[in-house]
């Protein structure tokens, strides 16, 4: 099937065959045939991928981030994926997103609230979390858990329901069935995140209620799991004018509320500043007047870094958390670890940035934090985390010694 593409100024018909052998090839073919410049080139090969992807009936990279531009971003993309789920499965259209991130990098910074979408639509399929949660991945930090416990919390009839005012009480009957007790730990994490996201949209973007609402979890964990995810939810809601923040106060709304929410609170407050303007020395000096959360808030930190790991930034990144001192820089290099793993359930990222700090006392702790996480949260033996170890990093010896202790 020919498809016309511009080149150096002339429309030319290319052929592109949509088989996942041969198509490198025939690029390859097209390149030499044609003359092509590399940009030229390039051109093509964004044509190619986008006629592909629509041959196929997935979205294109460009249908997605036109629904994230959208002012109703999230009904977007519900819509875009549920067209796809008809003829792939979660699990494929997960697989584009990871392409996605591989090779685009607007699509890698804000992966998450779209896997979140098909989450949301793998719930309406599938019509239960458990079913729901086998079919999904940890693709873009958990995202497609996230979506499919909002489904379960927001019902069918999901966007027009904010405007229906469920009261607390309703909602505290569903948070506590929501997520069930017995699932392994990682999953009942994102179950629980999830939660939080989606009771902050259900209380109207009101932060003391969805608080309440978490509160009836049993237990402390579960609790600031859930609290986690309605501080996400508030700074990074795709419709910024319903969010509860302060244009003016870098540590609002975390110093407002009560003590038992403000841990959470600054584990996400470093984005805000870093969209207020803040540098990341800046950040690290707000972070000091935290008081008893300045770790919290210096973990937020690291979070916000470990974009620029999955970015190949390895050592810049390492260069900005041993800016911080004291018991600050291994917090800031726990968020890192913590980010990264959390992402890809596995070492791929994390043992890299251990690598890339420059003092062996700092990296020996990022070793240690990161086996730790890998073995507390995500059930990882010492024998897989040492062929992790040795799998993604040139010099894997301390690493490996570290990872049986």
């Amino acid at each position: 099937m020919p498809v016309s593409v511009r080149i150096d100024g002339h429309a030319k018909d290319i052929y592109f065959f949509v088989i996942k052998v041969s198509a490198k090839i025939m690029l390859i073919l097209v390149y030499y045939l044609l003359g092509l410049s590399t940009a030229s080139f390039a051109q093509v090969l964004r044509t190619a991928s986008e006629f592909s992807l629509a041959a196929t009936g997935l979205p294109s990279f460009e249908a997605i981030k036109s629904c994230m531009n959208n002012a109703k971003g999230a009904e977007c993309l519900d819509i875009l994926f549920r067209e796809a789920l008809k003829i792939h499965s979660t699990a494929e259209i997960l697989q584009l997103i990871q392409r996605a991130q591989a090779e685009d990098a607007d699509l890698r910074r804000d992966c998450h609230p779209i896997v979140h979408a098909i989450g949301r639509e793998t719930f309406r399929i599938k019509g239960n979390i458990h079913d729901s949660f086998s079919a999904c991945d940890q693709t873009c930090h958990s995202g497609c858990y996230h979506g499919s416990v909002e489904r379960f919390l927001r019902g069918e009839d999901i966007y027009a329901q904010i405007d229906k005012h469920p009261s607390t009480s309703e909602l505290k009957q569903k948070a506590a069935i929501a997520c069930d007790p017995n699932i392994p730990m990682r999953l009942r994490f994102q179950c629980l995140h999830g939660l939080g996201h989606a009771l902050l949209f259900f209380s109207r973007y009101q932060l003391a209620p969805s608080l309440e609402v978490c509160d009836v979890l049993p237990e402390d964990w579960s609790r600031s799991s859930c609290y986690g995810g309605i501080f996400m939810e508030n700074v990074f809601n795709v419709t910024p004018e319903t969010r509860d923040l302060s244009p003016t106060d870098y540590h609002y709304p975390c110093n407002k509320l009560g003590a038992k929410y403000r841990g959470e609170c600054y584990v996400m407050q470093t984005s805000r500043m870093t969209e207020m303007g803040l540098s990341t020395e800046r950040i690290f000096h707000e972070c000091e007047k935290a008081g008893e959360y300045r770790n919290e808030c210096t973990l937020s930190v690291g979070r916000d870094l470990s974009n620029f790991v999955r970015a190949g930034e390895i050592r810049a990144t390492a260069q900005k958390c041993e800016l911080a001192t004291g018991d600050s820089r291994p917090a800031c290099m726990r968020g890192v670890v913590y980010a990264l793993i959390d992402n890809t359930w596995d070492g791929r990222y994390a043992l890299p940035f251990c690598a890339a700090l420059s003092q062996e006392n700092d990296r020996i702790g990022c070793f240690q934090t990161s086996a730790q996480y890998l073995k507390g949260t995500f059930e990882k033996s010492p024998a897989e985390i040492a062929r992790e170890c040795s799998q993604h990093l040139t010099q894997p010896a301390r690493c490996v010694e570290l990872s049986s202790h």
